[in-house]
């Protein structure tokens, strides 16, 4: 099954590339910098002086060795800003597919604000369908890492621990292919981030996102889909929905965003029908 292309959907996955490339550019500016001060190597003059033209280099104002020490290290600090960043935009989509079901009468508004550590586990009860249990662990471990670095002075903590207790080498697997493995970590070790923790988190949040889309495909009504492509395809393109060709315009929308759903004209004219009431 095909993921449904709301609007809310494609806010997300432009807001994940948008994130992914800004931190793959700083993580390659970084590198570059790196490399342009091996040309200043052995210089006691300070960057300021060296590169005046350069915009905000007076916050660098650090001698080519001691700066090149910090750019190489970029990834650490990029890892640490990226991973919460990720997991808060996959909460806040999360919080999305909750609304669609709260509006369609599945879930409570106390269950909307549920937050991360139990937004997965509500969604897998109010759809009655589950996630990929490898990728819940996964997350749960980067959720818990960066819990330790907010609030656990970036030390391993007991809930770390406790997280990967129901590692699997499944898990395990699709891990190391990208980042050293967390099992070796022991409580009171700094927690670190790097480059492979970045794109782990994006992958593992990418995959579940895309799971979440399925599953609420399956129980928000069809009536409720239908409404949706209505009021995306009159915000999207400012179609007048009561102009006589605007049912097969917004047929060709929906087959295009919208294709695993299959909306029959009879859903769309229906849903057209609502909208043009709560305009009278």
């Amino acid at each position: 099954m095909q993921e449904v292309r709301f609007p809310e959907y494609r806010a997300y996955e432009a807001a994940r590339v948008e994130s992914s490339n800004a931190m793959m550019a700083l993580l390659a500016g970084a590198g570059l910098a790196s490399h342009l001060l091996q040309l200043t190597q052995g210089s006691s003059h300070l960057l300021p002086e060296v590169f005046p033209q350069v915009p905000h280099i007076g916050r660098f104002n650090l001698e080519s060795e001691a700066a090149r020490v910090i750019l190489d290290s970029a990834d650490a600090h990029l890892g640490a800003m990226s991973v919460p960043y990720a997991l808060a935009l996959h909460e806040d989509f999360l919080r999305t597919c909750l609304s669609m079901l709260q509006r369609a009468g599945i879930a409570s508004r106390s269950q909307v604000e549920v937050s991360l550590a139990g937004q997965h586990s509500l969604i897998e009860k109010l759809t009655g369908d589950t996630f990929d249990s490898d990728s819940l662990i996964q997350l749960d471990v980067l959720r818990s890492m960066r819990n330790c670095l907010i609030h656990g002075g970036g030390l391993v903590g007991s809930a770390l621990i406790s997280a990967l207790q129901p590692w699997t080498e499944r898990a395990e697997a699709g891990w190391v292919k990208l980042a050293p493995s967390p099992t070796r970590m022991t409580i009171g070790q700094r927690v670190v981030f790097g480059h492979g923790e970045m794109i782990l988190a994006l992958a593992v949040t990418t995959k579940l996102a895309r799971e979440a889309n399925r599953l609420i495909q399956r129980v928000v009504p069809r009536s409720q889909w239908a409404d949706v492509i209505v009021a995306d395809y009159r915000i999207e393109t400012d179609g007048n929905i009561l102009a006589p060709d605007f049912l097969r315009k917004i047929r060709g929308f929906a087959r295009f965003n919208y294709v695993s759903l299959a909306m029959t004209d009879a859903e769309l004219r229906e849903a057209i029908d609502r909208s043009r009431l709560q305009e009278k």
